[in-house]
């Protein structure tokens, strides 16, 4: 028997190819959607598993009034060992110092590299980092790596025994490599190539793991079985204070597993969230395509059903057969899909920083499963039960709608189908204009359109790189500076003219830093060779400060930083200089007159490639052994791991976006196609008696317009409240009117009319004797 159901869906299918291909292409499209969404959550869920303890290892944050932030995923290097002797529930702790950004030599072999740690020596006994070859030491000037850097600069070679030479801030040391681990898997929050005890630390030596000073440690606790996280967290709030100015300030645990959704500034949780709406808004558009137009297919099937129930099929059978055909269709789209995702996964992979893959597991088994049994459900369920249920009597009736009654389920699922499909244009449009807002020089308040940014240690002097530099006409501007606008804060509540606790983000440029990146000076003037004395005792403060300090005029008045008076010669424009999740802060700029961590450079676009050689020859002559690329500022912000991390999620749910709207048209070409054909014999009358062809156009589109037109209504209001809160992680004032949603539902009606209208406008200009021809 259901060998029989088989074979009369795929004569169904085969005879029926338009509305198949149609059918088929649809949930392939829905169905790839859906499991790459929930591949990607599985994996955002499955972080921190690769560590045996991650059960009970906890991460100290530090909670504060740090002005545009409220913590920060670091602590107090003593913090560690305190809660070890406080609290009973820490059986151990370790902690880890970033190294910065390392120049590392082997050989001929240089590369930078950001990602190395100097460690306590039980760091390995708490975090999980299995070793192919050798292991760690807590020997002087010694390291381990992982596989990819072993790779990188010894290729084949046994790394073990070998020296590497590190270069920090212009220091050199030779360090011995005693072991290499494998490669830390994409869905864990670390990302370590180099690791060194503590001791191989001390030629910093203003940073000391036993002060409190400077909340710069990543410190994990391994608790006791049975201790509760909470518990203890209300213990650290009510026992523990950290001995310094800033208020407000105290720590508080994450456990490791729920870091990557809850302890990150990348918004990790919202994103994996928007996957999966994203992926599973595709996948019901396409099920709605699918429902309406499998019943109006099927009810062109209704004397078939008829005749079968009058010789005696039971409505179980009706059933089946057109489930059935759900069946088949699903399972061929399923098919297809999983090879959209086998040929897309590189490229997501890619985009998305992951490993993920669709080889067969216990888990991805079970998850697609899910999803392909729900979607034949949700597809299928429907139009099988409606026409089972339908009498003979009904059924057998010469002038059967074949719509159905006055096709009333057809109109709330096609409206629905418009409602969500408006729904995800409106809001996409709005995030979309709120991005170029982001990026608009009225927003940021600087300009870095041919900005070069080049790391600064490594060419000595800055003052005499400069010189070189603007020999050359094509370059316009050089200066230096410990950060660049929108790339972080170094932030401090150690400066002050009267008593105040208020943080601010402290940092030092040279010279021409304002003209390289178009800042604007609102009152007073920038530092400057003309006046020697204020490089050494000067402050440039931006309006944020300036309002804080409250003089009418501050230029001339003294502000304490760190124990120094510094007396304020200018005022800056309140500028961008930090990401824009943030809010933005009072600013002080003290004078860096010869060595900075970036080297800044303003170029005339006309002749680019010329003026790049001329930059790398240039830079190379003061230190030919270090390799640097030609950097613009806007590329370095786009490369950041937080703006990446923005940046692949507006990619792909611009990817969800189109595939919506593809999806939705393509369902109502369908629909289309059979209003034009349902009503042939009408049109070929109407003509006939002289209706014009925008008449008979409008007569048929008439009801989807309407439904569209209820889609926008219901639509507009919730696309609205959806990007209120979108905008709530953004500090920033935007807003966006009732008008321009109305125009996201305008592009709808547009995208539909175009759509409808062709197939409307081929009936209406078709030769009425062909549609009036005897049957």
């Amino acid at each position: 028997m259901f060998i029989n159901y088989i074979l009369t869906a795929w004569r169904s299918l085969l005879k029926n190819r338009v509305v198949s291909i149609i059918n088929i292409g649809g949930l392939t499209i829905g169905l790839a959607s859906a499991v790459l969404a929930i591949l990607f959550a599985h994996h955002e869920l499955s972080y921190e598993k690769c560590h045996e303890k991650a059960d009970r290892i906890c991460q100290v944050y530090t909670r504060g009034d740090f002005a545009a932030i409220q913590w920060i995923p670091n602590c107090f290097g003593p913090e560690g060992p305190t809660f070890k002797k406080m609290f009973p529930e820490v059986e151990e702790y370790t902690r880890a110092l970033g190294l910065g950004n390392l120049l590392v030599r082997v050989g001929e072999n240089i590369f930078y590299e950001e990602n190395g740690y100097a460690v306590d020596s039980n760091f390995f006994n708490i975090l999980s980092f299995p070793f192919v070859l050798g292991g760690p030491s807590n020997e002087l000037s010694t390291l381990v790596i992982s596989e990819k850097v072993a790779h990188r600069y010894f290729g084949d070679k046994n790394p073990l025994g070998n020296n590497m030479t590190l270069n920090l801030q212009g220091q050199k040391i030779d360090y011995v490599v005693t072991g290499v681990y494998k490669d830390l898997p994409s869905n864990t929050h670390l990302t370590v190539d180099f690791i060194m005890p503590f001791n191989n630390y001390k030629w910093i030596n203003w940073l000391k793991p036993e002060e409190f000073y400077g909340a710069s440690f990543t410190t994990y606790l391994l608790l006791r079985n049975g201790a509760n996280y909470i518990e203890l967290n209300k213990k650290i709030d009510a026992s523990f204070k950290i001995p310094v100015e800033i208020d407000n300030v105290g720590s508080f645990l994450i456990p490791l597993k729920e870091i990557h959704m809850r302890g990150t500034w990348s918004n990790n949780k919202s994103k994996m969230i928007a996957f999966l709406i994203g992926g599973f808004f595709v996948l019901i558009i396409t099920s709605l395509n699918y429902i309406n137009l499998t019943n109006i297919l099927f009810s062109t099937r209704n004397k078939e059903i008829g005749i079968r129930k009058v010789n005696g099929a039971k409505q179980k059978h009706i059933f089946l057969q057109f489930f059935t055909d759900t069946l088949l269709s699903t399972l061929v789209a399923f098919n297809l899909a999983l090879i959209i995702i086998k040929l897309a996964l590189p490229w997501f992979n890619s985009l998305m920083n992951t490993k993920i893959s669709i080889e067969p597991s216990v888990d991805s088994i079970l998850l697609m499963m899910l999803i392909l049994f729900g979607t034949i459900i949700l597809s299928g369920i429907y139009p099988a039960l409606r026409y089972s249920f339908l009498k003979p009597v009904t059924l057998m009736k010469p002038v059967a709608n074949s719509l159905g009654g006055k096709g009333y389920s057809r109109r709330i699922l096609t409206t629905f189908q418009f409602f969500l499909a408006i729904v995800f244009i409106q809001f996409m449009m709005a995030i979309t204009a709120h991005g170029y807002f982001l990026g608009s020089d009225s927003f940021k308040r600087y300009n870095s359109d041919n900005v070069i940014c080049i790391t600064g240690f490594p060419w000595g002097d800055l003052k005499k790189v400069k010189d070189e530099l603007l020999k050359n006409p094509s370059i316009e501007a050089v200066s230096w500076g410990s950060t660049l606008p929108e790339m972080g804060v170094n932030v401090t509540s150690e400066w002050k003219d009267k008593e105040n606790n208020t943080m601010a983000n402290l940092c030092r440029f040279g010279q021409d830093y304002l003209k390289v990146f178009g800042i604007s000076m609102i009152n007073g003037h920038f530092f400057s060779s003309q006046f020697p004395s204020e490089l050494e005792q000067g402050v440039v403060i931006n309006m944020l400060a300036a309002n804080i300090l409250g003089h009418d005029n501050p230029i001339g008045k003294e502000v304490m930083i760190r124990d120094k008076q510094y007396k304020i010669i200018g005022i800056i424009d309140s500028y961008r200089a930090i990401p824009p999740i943030f809010d933005d802060i009072p600013m002080l700029i003290r004078a860096d007159e010869a060595l900075s961590d970036w080297l800044t450079i303003r170029i005339n676009p006309s002749n680019r490639e010329v003026t790049h050689q001329f930059i790398a020859k240039t830079l190379k002559s003061f230190n030919p052994e270090i390799p640097f690329d030609i950097n613009y500022h806007q590329d370095i912000l786009l490369n950041g791991k937080e703006a990446k991390s923005y940046i692949s999620t507006g990619k792909l749910m611009s990817l969800f976006f189109i595939l919506t709207i593809i999806t939705s048209l393509v369902g109502l070409f369908g629909l289309s196609l059979f209003i034009a054909q349902r009503h042939r014999r009408e049109v070929g009358i109407r003509k006939v008696f002289g209706a014009p062809i925008l008449t008979i156009m409008l007569r048929l589109s008439k009801g989807l317009i309407i439904q569209v037109l209820i889609a926008i209504s219901l639509a507009t209001p919730l696309s609205m409240m959806m990007f209120k809160g979108y905008l709530s992680v953004f500090p920033s004032l935007f807003h966006l009117g009732f008008p321009f949603f109305l125009m996201g539902g305008g592009i709808g009606l547009l995208l539909m009319l175009i759509t409808v209208g062709w197939q409307t406008w081929r009936a209406a200009v078709a030769n009425p004797t062909e549609s009036l021809r005897c049957y």
